[in-house]
């Protein structure tokens, strides 16, 4: 199904819809326990202690904590500080799936069992519209992360984790 962004100019390009994917209720059960699964793992190897969103216990407050405690040190001990925010259109969209396999199993050492689902779950994933009671064709869907999914978060940060740690200026 497709919903329409809200403020959009021109609701004739696709761009201005949003996606939503529909699972049977035993699939979102499975994934809730994969995601819980995924989440141990990055708590168990101290992932990223600077990433707030996705990740149990954090939040967006303690991020903006964070940031603030960080340009106030820098200005205090006499440096230049500030911040840059970045903004993904689509982000989890456009991630590519084999590149995150590849981190998974390289960066964060997921093997057997979990990198098997995980796998399968980004593989032979299919797609179609639905707008009211039309339904478009089905099609592979080859790229993206889900993210109207639990798991699909979770890749999110694990893709983009290297270049989070290229922008650490402190």
């Amino acid at each position: 199904m497709v919903i329409p962004k809200p403020g959009k100019d021109d609701y004739s390009e696709c761009s201005a819809y949003r996606t939503i994917s529909i699972t049977s209720c035993p699939g979102k059960r499975f994934e809730y326990i994969s995601s819980m699964r995924l989440a141990s793992v990055l708590r168990y190897i101290d992932f990223d202690a600077d990433q707030f969103a996705y990740l149990q216990s954090r939040s967006a407050t303690q991020a903006i904590l964070t940031t603030a405690e960080t340009i106030k040190k820098g200005l205090l001990t006499g440096h230049n500080a500030g911040a840059v925010f970045f903004d993904l259109t689509d982000a989890f969209g456009s991630v590519n799936r084999s590149s995150l396999l590849n981190k998974i199993r390289r960066d964060f050492g997921i093997l057997g069992r979990l990198y098997w689902h995980i796998s399968s779950f980004l593989s032979n994933r299919m797609a179609r519209i639905k707008i009211q009671h039309d339904n478009g064709d089905w099609m592979e869907s080859v790229i993206g992360t889900s993210a109207g999914t639990r798991l699909g978060p979770l890749f999110f940060i694990m893709h983009v984790h290297d270049v989070q740690m290229f922008f650490t200026f402190f």
